[in-house]
Formats: C-alpha cells, sequence, structure tokens
C-alpha cells in the first residue's frame, strides 16, 4: 500500500464528529445533490486506524485543495457559483491549515512552537469545543514537519487500549529517525510488540531513535478516551519519556478535564508538560473572521446579521463560520446580495433543523423549552451563553432540570454541569434569537 493510498485510507479526524456528518447533510440539501452512498466497510483491519505516514503530505494535499478555485457548478441555477464560494469561504466541518486562518490565536501558537519545537516538553492544548483546538494543532504539525521533525497524526479511539492507541503511531517512525546501527534492532523490536504493550515497551523501543532527530506524536480528540487506566498510562509515557530524555514529544488535544486527570495520575508531569488553554475568539477577532470570509465568499452581512451571528457563536469559531454559511446561503437561492437579519435568521432556524436530525434528543428538548411559555428564558439563555464560552455552567439541581437529559453532571464537581454534546448551547440559543425573531413579527 503506498502513502497516498494509507492517506485516503485513514478516517479524516472530523469525520467522526456530529458536527461534521450532519454538516454534509446541510452541503448536500444546499448544493442539491442526492445522499453519499455508504460503502462497504474495509476489510483490512489497518485502515480503520492506520495514522497518516506523513504529515506533510497531508497538509500540502489540503492546502492545495484550498488554493483551488472553486469550480464551476453546472446546472440551471445560476447560484451555483456563489453557493461555492460560500462553501468555501466558511468551512466549518474541516481544520484551518494556514496561520493566517487561526485568528486570535498567534501567541498559542508561538507558545507551541517554544515549548514542544524547541524546549522539547510536552504539552496539551485543552479548550471547549469548537475552538479551534484541531486547527491549533495541525498548523503547528505542518510547521513542524516543515522544520524537520516527524510529526505523526491521528484522533483517538473511545474505546481503545493503550497498545491500540499507540501502535499506529510506532509503526510510522520513518527509518531517516533511526541510527543506521540501530535499525535492524529497531525493526525487530516493533515487530515483536505484544498485543497489549505498556508506556515501558514504547520508551525502550523509541530510545533507539536518532538524538538528533524529533518525533511528535499528536493525539488529538484524547478527551474521548473513556478508560481511565489508558490515560494513566499516556501519563506515565509522557514522564517516562521526559526522565529518559528521548526525542519523542507528545501533543495531546482536549478540554480541561483532561489537563486535570494527568496531573491528578502523575502530578510530576507538571515540570515536563505545557498547558495551552484555548477560549473562545475576541469579538474583534470574531468580526474579522466574518469579514474575511465574506470578502472571500463575495457577500456582504449588514450590522445587526453581524452582530446577531457574533453573539450566538459566543466566540466559537466553528459556529461563526457555520452561521454565516447558512445565512448567506439563504440569501443568495433568493438572489439576495446582502444578508440581513432576516435571512440570518432563516438559517440560523435551518442549521438547527440539520442539527436536529442527528441530535433528535437534544433538539426535541430544546424545541419543548423554547415553545413551554413558564419556562425562564431569560435563565435559559444565561445558562446557554455560559455553557457556550466555558463548555459547562455552574447551578443547581433545578437548574441542570430544566435542560433534562441533554445536560450532564460533573463527576467531580457537583455544582458544574455540560451539555452532552458540547456544540449544542449555540444550537439552542439559534433558536431561542429565532423564536423571539418570530414573536417580533406576530
Amino acid at each position: 500500500m503506498t502513502a497516498k493510498q494509507m492517506m485516503l485510507a485513514a478516517p479524516y479526524p472530523d469525520d467522526r464528529s456530529t458536527s461534521a456528518r450532519w454538516l454534509k447533510r446541510l452541503k448536500a440539501w444546499l448544493m442539491g445533490t442526492p445522499p453519499p452512498r455508504r460503502l462497504p466497510e474495509p476489510v483490512e483491519p489497518v485502515l480503520e486506524t492506520a495514522a497518516s505516514p506523513s504529515f506533510r503530505a497531508t497538509a500540502d494535499a489540503v492546502t492545495q485543495d484550498d488554493e483551488l478555485p472553486p469550480k464551476r457548478m453546472p446546472g440551471r441555477f445560476g447560484a451555483k457559483n456563489a453557493t461555492a464560494r460560500i462553501i468555501e469561504a466558511f468551512d466549518s466541518a474541516h481544520p484551518v491549515r494556514q496561520r493566517k486562518d487561526l485568528h486570535g490565536r498567534d501567541d498559542k501558537l508561538d507558545t507551541l512552537f517554544e515549548a514542544v519545537l524547541f524546549s522539547r516538553q510536552h504539552a496539551i492544548i485543552h479548550g471547549a469545543r469548537g475552538s479551534g483546538k484541531t486547527s491549533l494543532a495541525q498548523v503547528f504539525g505542518d510547521y513542524a514537519d516543515s522544520q524537520g521533525a516527524v510529526v505523526i497524526y491521528t484522533a483517538c479511539e473511545a474505546t481503545a487500549s493503550f497498545a491500540e492507541l499507540l501502535r499506529p503511531y510506532l509503526s510510522f517512525i520513518p527509518e531517516s529517525a533511526v541510527p543506521f546501527a540501530e535499525k535492524a534492532l529497531f525493526a525487530r523490536e516493533r515487530e515483536a510488540l505484544s498485543a497489549e504493550f505498556g508506556p515501558r515497551q514504547v520508551v525502550d523501543l523509541v530510545s533507539r531513535l536518532s538524538p538528533d532527530s524529533q518525533t511528535i506524536l499528536i493525539l488529538d480528540e484524547f478527551d474521548r478516551v473513556e478508560s481511565e487506566a489508558v490515560n494513566s498510562q499516556i501519563a506515565t509515557l509522557m514522564k517516562l519519556l521526559s526522565d529518559a530524555r528521548v526525542p519523542v514529544q507528545v501533543l495531546l488535544v482536549g478540554i480541561a478535564r483532561t489537563l486535570d486527570e494527568l496531573i491528578l495520575c502523575h502530578p510530576s508531569l507538571r515540570r515536563h508538560l505545557t498547558p495551552i488553554p484555548i477560549g473562545r475568539i475576541s469579538r474583534e477577532d470574531t468580526h474579522r473572521l466574518i469579514d474575511r470570509g465574506a470578502e472571500r465568499a463575495q457577500v456582504r452581512f449588514d450590522e445587526a446579521a453581524r452582530a446577531e451571528i457574533a453573539s450566538i457563536s459566543c466566540g466559537s469559531p466553528y459556529h461563526v463560520q457555520l452561521f454565516c454559511y447558512v445565512a448567506a446561503i439563504e440569501t443568495v437561492r433568493r438572489g439576495g446580495e446582502v444578508i440581513d437579519l432576516e435571512a440570518t435568521h432563516r438559517g440560523l432556524a435551518r442549521a438547527f433543523t440539520i442539527w436536529a436530525m442527528l441530535n433528535h434528543e437534544d433538539a426535541d428538548i430544546f424545541d419543548a423549552l423554547v415553545a413551554d411559555p413558564a419556562q425562564p428564558v431569560d435563565a435559559v439563555e444565561r445558562i446557554a451563553r455560559e455553557a457556550a464560552v466555558h463548555d459547562s455552567f455552574v447551578g443547581d439541581e433545578a437548574d441542570a432540570a430544566i435542560f433534562g437529559a441533554a445536560v450532564r453532571a460533573d463527576d467531580r464537581q457537583a455544582t458544574r454541569f455540560h451539555f452532552r454534546d458540547g456544540a449544542a448551547p449555540q444550537f439552542l440559543l439559534a433558536k431561542l434569537a429565532t423564536r423571539e425573531r418570530q414573536t417580533e413579527a406576530a
């Protein structure tokens, strides 16, 4: 199997997320294309778990695609070309791959360079869902690759064991990272790893890498890992790698709880780990993101629409682009040129509807909540905004009861709760905004 085939076989990290799946449905609806056929699962299990053997090859492929001009879409609808531009300009389904697209993240990227690439420490990028953690990790990885580091990236599986998680990374360590005298022994030891090897075996193996090399393992979506034992083993691995001065660094991508769990497993890991907290982007950066996308899409948002999208998105780059996308599409499909508040609310309603297709339980709860005149709308909006910004909210059982099964209690802090779908708070805010608009119109 060639490297290119392996890259195509490896699942794209975002394709497993609910957001990516429903966004594909939205694009199919907008473009008028039939839903894609589900192909049979590949026979070879390696195709399900393989990490990309070359970060640079993956990055180049994405960058080249991003730089292509919008394709001319044949058909009888004159809005097709405009739709293609909008899809390209407000692509919320995939991480960005260029530093200029990391709005408000330059300081975080510089910290990653200093900590991992130059000081050779481990790091963890943590923050709320939709905040751009994966984009930051991939832009960093692309740069590290260009500086000669071996960067191996994949997304974590929820039920994977430690060995299942690490085996793809070890499989794609290139021969160029191993001294000539150690190549044969490294290959034999890698082949001889037991089915459920542990951190010590990994360190023993990678200790044969050239001290002049640098290998960076990026574990995206690490918060999906369900096993406490795996969390502990990863923490042990990072500690052992640092103690042995092995030229291998680990970059984890997760939520704030991920950092707490790692430190709980190994308090001494603090000396070897640089946390990179990712908050929401500022209102200024939100407006910049909207304006830049509008320029690329050749559309214009009026001030009311711009302010509404910024308010409901709560600084989430994912939601900013998504809500701009649906609002622009609603305008173009009706032959308009300027995206106003009415088009924005139509787009928000469409976004909620598509999201509900894959989140029907939470959507039903939100629908009933918004339709019930007895519910405290101000309290609902306050909680939704807090959760949208911080990925959780502080409250009591009465607050949690408002949202039913859509929220879960934090297992470590009794007064803290989070939505089971991390992207849900902004969709609830979108639902509230469209309800208020309908009430005003009536």
